[in-house]
């Protein structure tokens, strides 16, 4: 019986952990759900997995392990799931006020 604060929500068994891509994906085309929460993205496929999700319009909750927000985004990885980062060009003034280069690296 789930819990009232989750509704009606199916719990998908992941049998071999190096799979869980595919039950990820599993779990979008045979269920439709609104949200798919998931304990940990780690690996490439995984990663993947999440940004096919992302783009059929399904929210995502999931863990993704790091010390700091900034080891994650210097996970070439996982860097674009938790905002990207890109490189942006300063302007004149901007790059004088930073004491740094005109291209920069911004989430």
């Amino acid at each position: 019986i789930p819990h009232p604060g989750i509704g009606g929500s199916r719990r998908m068994q992941v049998p071999v952990p190096d799979r869980q891509h595919d039950v990820l994906i599993e779990a979008v085309q045979n269920h439709t759900p609104q949200v798919v929460i998931v304990d940990e993205i780690g690996t490439e496929l995984e990663a993947k997995a999440a940004r096919t999700i992302s783009q059929r319009g399904v929210q995502m909750i999931a863990t993704a392990h790091g010390h700091t927000l900034e080891n994650l985004l210097k996970n070439p990885l996982l860097n674009d799931l938790v905002g990207g980062v890109v490189s942006v060009t300063l302007g004149d003034d901007e790059a004088r006020r930073r004491r740094g280069q005109k291209s920069v690296l911004e989430r």
